[in-house]
């Protein structure tokens, strides 16, 4: 009798722990993070991030082996739902200039890919980056320029013609000045809808990151890809760590009101 007891709570105990561990897999999501400004200030903006936390940041994503993509690569990998361990993408919005400067000599040293979606109406302005700089890195081993719309607009609020030209005007002065296809879209702002999206498909685009789609999009949808915000709350590198392990996303999702 005392064996049959045994035998079914640990029968019991088995089914629990696999349940819970399929339900954690099922909550992974492979974590994009996504930058702004390097350059410290975050006493002007919460999105800046001093150039010695973002070495640290670096460092550590190197010094711990994590598998840093290519965003594009995230395509074929979402299409199998099959991420190496340690899978993370980089990605840098709006093109500021202190991302040339205290960034890129970072990744390239450290031999990490990212990607910069840059904003061509804004290209050679005070504070962004200047063509010259943008075709540097792009003719790197560690950078790829994506596009951030032609003006930075929220997109879901223009008429039908504004926003065909925001998504493809963007991606067509990117490749002139480039001589490369651009495959990368990031909605400015973080905003989109269905229809935004299907341009953006119909543009030529392989791939679209947003801001914080919510839970009701699918965890990897290639044009709605969640990405993580990374701040100065993130210069404590435990704080670092727990927002890249693949499961902060559904945390804050459910904590979150969409």
């Amino acid at each position: 009798m005392f064996k049959r007891k045994l035998f079914i709570v640990s029968t019991i105990i088995l089914i629990l722990v696999t349940a819970s561990a399929l339900f954690v897999k099922a909550q992974y999501v492979v974590p994009v993070i996504m930058y702004h400004k390097i350059d410290g200030d975050s006493s002007r903006s919460r999105l800046s991030v001093s150039p010695e936390s973002f070495k640290r940041q670096m460092c550590f994503l190197k010094d711990s082996r994590y598998n840093v993509v290519k965003l594009e690569d995230l395509a074929e990998m979402a299409k199998k739902d099959k991420f190496p361990a340690k899978t993370i993408a980089i990605t840098f919005d709006d093109g500021y200039e202190n991302n040339y400067i205290n960034a890129y000599p970072v990744l390239e040293a450290l031999g990490l890919h990212a990607t910069i979606f840059i904003i061509p109406a804004m290209v050679g302005t005070e504070g962004y980056m200047t063509w010259p700089q943008i075709l540097e890195m792009s003719e790197s081993r560690v950078i790829t320029i994506g596009s951030h719309s032609m003006t930075h607009p929220w997109l879901p609020d223009q008429p039908e013609q504004k926003m065909d030209s925001e998504i493809q005007d963007s991606k067509r002065a990117i490749e002139s000045h480039l001589n490369k296809e651009v495959s990368a879209f990031s909605y400015p702002l973080g905003g989109f809808n269905n229809n935004v999206r299907e341009k953006v498909i119909k543009a030529g685009y392989k791939i679209a990151v947003a801001t914080n789609p919510g839970k009701k999009y699918p965890k990897h949808d290639l044009f709605a890809m969640k990405r993580l915000r990374i701040s100065n709350t993130s210069d404590n590198l435990f704080v670092f760590w727990f927002e890249i392990t693949g499961f902060y996303t559904w945390i804050k999702e459910h904590r979150d009101k969409d």
